[in-house]
């Protein structure tokens, strides 16, 4: 009797001990130094920037972008598939690059596109797998297809290009740089074979693939698609490519110069952790169920290089706000987390929870940084300015 009740005894510890220790077992990513650096930034909201748009125009578009050297403002609208531009201290219409659909300049319908000058504007079209070239007339004077597919060799995975304000189409050092992500989560994915990075070069004429995703990416689920999506950015002062992977509290930095990859931390001292998706690679989820996942756990967003003020600006969203049913984008608190020109960490401010923000349209100036704001007048794109105040 004594040997049965000694013997359930140590089961039912054995038991509660692997209990314990599957409970106590986190899969996911760790902020092991979120208590570390000082926050020397105090953020101010010093107005608003306002561009007046008519009604064939979207203020829901997906690519914008300021052009310093012209000293506008520009937006891509799906509608007419035309690209719109705005005197950026009035805030006043200007022009339109009218695309083609077909014919002998036909470029399709674009996703994105990065203003070089007059003569050198770059478009993308996802469907097609194109980049073009166009004027400012609209008229077609190179292409080139991006082999993705092609290039998928053996084990190798790239990801398809996908253009938007947060991950845009550039050209720097006579290179055009996109960034990508695969639709899918698969276990045959490793730490060499899935980049994330397309580069076409102009002097070679050949396209190549660079900068992987994380370990974490390898030994989790993360929901696939835009849950994973990159964000990036390109600082042509310094040739460098700036990554932003939404489950990771490091930048990646790539150099257009000699190849070189770094990372540097710039976390969120909100962000203790996050925790992957509880499904295993493989498996077909359901795509409510992930983005449920995805808005209940915070993430970090896009980077934006000041050249002004030689800082980067890179964001962040909280778990989904209790309200969130009040916002059409804002549905989680973003975070601005700011680095200096040497990615190190300055400081961090949490934006206005009551504002509807669009975390997908930033843009910094030498008035600072701007994030674009949904509200009730259609005939305005609203964007609101931040300052940040560094305390030494």
């Amino acid at each position: 009797m004594f040997q049965l009740g000694l013997a359930h005894a140590r089961m039912c510890y054995f038991y509660l001990l692997l209990l314990f220790m599957v409970s106590c077992r986190f899969e996911g990513v760790k902020n092991d130094q979120c208590d570390l650096h000082e926050n020397r930034c105090v953020l101010h909201l010093v107005g608003k920037k306002e561009f007046h748009v008519n009604e064939n125009i979207s203020v829901l578009t997906q690519y914008i972008q300021y052009i310093d050297t012209l000293n506008m403002f520009s937006l891509y609208n799906k509608y007419d598939n035309a690209i719109y531009f705005f005197d950026y201290p009035d805030g006043k219409q200007k022009r339109k690059i009218q695309l083609m659909r077909e014919g002998d300049n036909g470029v399709g319908l674009i996703q994105g596109y990065d203003y070089v000058n007059e003569d050198s504007i770059f478009v993308y079209n996802y469907g097609t797998g194109y980049a073009y070239m166009v004027n400012s007339e609209g008229k077609l004077l190179w292409k080139k297809s991006l082999p993705v597919l092609d290039a998928a060799w053996s084990d190798l995975r790239p990801a398809f290009p996908y253009v938007e304000t947060d991950s845009p189409i550039v050209y720097a050092d006579r290179k055009l740089f996109f960034c990508g992500m695969r639709s899918s989560e698969s276990p045959l994915e490793t730490s060499t074979n899935s980049p994330i990075m397309t580069i076409y070069d102009f002097q070679t004429d050949s396209v190549f693939f660079r900068l992987n995703y994380p370990e974490q990416y390898q030994k989790y689920s993360w929901g696939g698609g835009f849950c994973r999506r990159p964000y990036f950015t390109v600082n042509r002062h310094k040739s460098l490519a700036v990554v932003s992977f939404p489950q990771d509290h490091n930048l990646y930095v790539y150099s257009l110069q000699d190849g070189k990859q770094s990372k540097y931390y710039s976390g969120s001292r909100l962000v203790d952790r996050i925790e992957a998706y509880d499904e295993k690679k493989g498996v077909q989820s359901d795509e409510n169920r992930v983005l449920r996942w995805f808005y209940s756990v915070p993430s970090y967003r896009c980077v934006i290089y000041d050249k002004k003020r030689d800082l980067y600006y890179r964001l962040a969203c909280l778990s989904e706000k209790k309200n969130a049913d009040e916002f059409i984008s804002a549905t989680q608190p973003i975070v601005l987390i700011v680095l200096d020109g040497q990615f190190n960490y300055i400081g961090e401010a949490v934006l206005p929870e009551d504002v509807d923000f669009r975390r997908t349209n930033c843009f910094s100036t030498d008035g600072g940084f701007f994030i674009q704001a949904l509200t009730d007048n259609d005939d305005l794109m609203t964007f609101y300015q931040f300052k940040v105040d560094i305390h030494e």
